[in-house]
């Protein structure tokens, strides 16, 4: 069952038997949406009836460590316990996670972005030989020229390619659409790919195609950033999803303000976005420690 019929279902509930006001049944409704947002941008859980206890220990943890208050972390678990309670009540799920969670200390690091200069050299010298290198070279501008996830590239089709306006039509998560802007860099990396795409005799309208025209997955798509990255690999840990940490932590720190990146982005919840508030200002702290003469 879909993340959101689950939570329909429980709202319904609190109306019906628990008889609770609109304005906590929206508190729980909010609570919720970021948890299930949490579990599906950061672990790549995609519904919440698969989340254990340590993914919920992992959340709320990070809220405390994105710096929410405790009081504010405690109504989240709450909220997350009465949800559980429900589903556990309903059959869906065996064991609530939620159960036995107690001394919320922040446990999970911070999602990581590549350094700026790294990212730029590196792209900078890529001059590919192949279709393939093409592919991927394009491939990694997309994913940090516009933040796509992993799942809106492998399925991004040519009628949301607009390169004369430098623009893509991107459909994110519950199918809502966003317009992303391409950078000039991005936008020249797919446009010498597609020139080359004939040559992997593409079977269908997907953009990136596999070496026999074939559609590409996920798993296809995580090995070619390692490969592409095979020489910081084991230095960052880069994965897809660290390339749009990039892009939101590099747009940040230039000036973006959070509610355009949340745009950007696709988050649903701004209290999502937020976490890349806490990966800038770390920067700026480790900053300042370094040079700051009494840092």
């Amino acid at each position: 069952m879909a993340s959101g019929d689950l939570l329909q279902r429980f709202l319904t509930y609190l109306r019906a038997e628990a008889n609770l006001s609109e304005n906590s049944v929206a508190a729980y409704r909010r609570d919720l949406e970021q948890f299930f947002e949490y579990l599906e941008e950061n672990l790549g859980i995609p519904s919440p009836l698969e989340a254990r206890r340590a993914d919920v220990r992992a959340f709320l943890s990070d809220l405390l460590r994105y710096g929410f208050a405790r009081r504010s972390v405690q109504r989240k678990a709450s909220a997350l316990r009465r949800f559980y309670h429900f589903l556990q009540r309903e059959g869906l799920v065996a064991v609530n996670p939620v159960r036995g969670i107690a001394g919320l200390k922040p446990e999970k690091d911070l999602p990581e972005a590549l350094p700026e200069e790294v990212l730029r050299d590196m792209l900078d010298r890529w001059q590919p030989k192949t279709p393939l290198e093409a592919r991927d070279r394009a491939i990694v501008e997309l994913l940090y020229s516009a933040g796509l996830r992993a799942s809106e590239l492998v399925n991004l089709t040519f009628d949301r390619v607009d390169l004369g306006r430098r623009e893509l039509r991107v459909l994110g998560k519950g199918n809502r659409e966003r317009i992303v802007p391409l950078g000039r860099a991005a936008a020249r990396a797919l446009q010498d790919y597609l020139a080359l795409r004939i040559h992997l005799n593409p079977k269908n309208d997907r953009v990136f195609v596999t070496r026999r025209g074939n559609p590409l997955s996920r798993v296809d798509l995580w090995r070619r950033v390692r490969k592409a990255f095979e020489t910081l690999a084991l230095q960052f840990g880069v994965h897809p999803h660290m390339l749009r940490h990039s892009f939101a932590t590099h747009l940040l720190d230039h000036g973006a303000d959070l509610r355009s990146i949340q745009e950007l982005l696709g988050h649903k919840n701004i209290a999502t976005t937020q976490i890349y508030t806490r990966l800038s200002v770390q920067t700026l702290l480790e900053e300042y420690k370094k040079h700051h003469p009494r840092g």
